[in-house]
């Protein structure tokens, strides 16, 4: 990852400019949690980026919000710094029309993540209006927390079998090449081996100064959530707070492939 802009001072393009972009390989991290052949999960990366203008022809500014959806199986998916410095380049480059805006950002992106992307640009955002998860939130419990690192063996089975859907606002994690910090809330349903909420609580606030990717810490999460609970069922919903203009919400369910099209009251 040396050649990542992340972390770096650059130069933002002038004009639109694909070679900026940078694909993160998805198997390194993947193998280090276990994740080899056939995925264990379904899902995408869901990017919505709120700083994207173009120049129409005459030069005058057009806007728009942008969200993309990276299929979870592709082999790669952009760095996330890279893809800022390349939206910076439509600012002072004229398209026709916004199908075309989007048919060149489908185009570039695919050439890095090797699958199909999909993009859309609506003057408003495209998911409705802010709001909440609608699960049981794990944040007013009475827990006492003394691990700043993910410990799977933070998780305690209650004994009982059945379904359980939770969500925490509580979350944060790093940046592994700045160190900056990741906020962000969680929402975890499954059906299997039902756990202890204070367990889960303390497990997922054990990420708080975990260096990770939001893709590799949402996957991280659903391998250990698997492993605990023997789940037949299981989605874990990471979505994280705006850098730079662009959320990032990473989506893996066993039984789903698409995130609910909404977005948290803090985003």
């Amino acid at each position: 990852m040396t050649d990542l802009p992340l972390g770096k001072p650059v130069d933002a393009p002038r004009r639109v400019d694909p070679s900026v972009l940078r694909p993160l390989d998805r198997a390194a991290a993947r193998e280090r949690l276990g994740i080899v052949g056939s995925l264990p999960f379904n899902g995408e990366d869901v990017w919505r980026c709120y700083e994207l203008s173009w120049l129409r022809p005459g030069g005058l500014p057009r806007i728009g919000v942008l969200t993309l959806r990276i299929p979870c199986a592709s082999p790669a998916t952009v760095e996330s710094k890279s893809l800022k410095l390349y939206l910076n380049g439509f600012a002072h480059t004229e398209f026709a029309s916004g199908g075309d805006v989007v048919a060149q950002i489908a185009t570039d992106l695919e050439g890095i993540v090797g699958t199909e992307v999909s993009a859309v640009i609506t003057d408003t955002p495209a998911d409705p209006a802010p709001r909440d998860f609608t699960s049981f939130c794990l944040d007013g419990l009475p827990v006492d927390v003394d691990r700043y690192a993910p410990d799977a063996a933070l998780l305690a089975p209650s004994g009982s079998m059945g379904t359980d859907a939770v969500h925490t606002h509580l979350f944060r994690s790093v940046c592994p090449i700045t160190g900056q910090p990741d906020w962000g809330s969680v929402a975890v349903s499954w059906r299997g081996k039902l756990l202890d909420r204070a367990s889960l609580l303390r497990y997922l606030v054990s990420y708080r100064d975990a260096a990770g990717f939001h893709e590799d810490v949402v996957e991280g999460i659903f391998v250990d959530m698997r492993a605990a609970t023997d789940a037949t069922e299981l989605t874990v919903d990471g979505r994280f707070l705006r850098r730079g203009g662009i959320d990032l919400n990473p989506f893996r369910s066993t039984h789903r492939d698409r995130a609910p099209a909404f977005r948290l009251w803090r985003q």
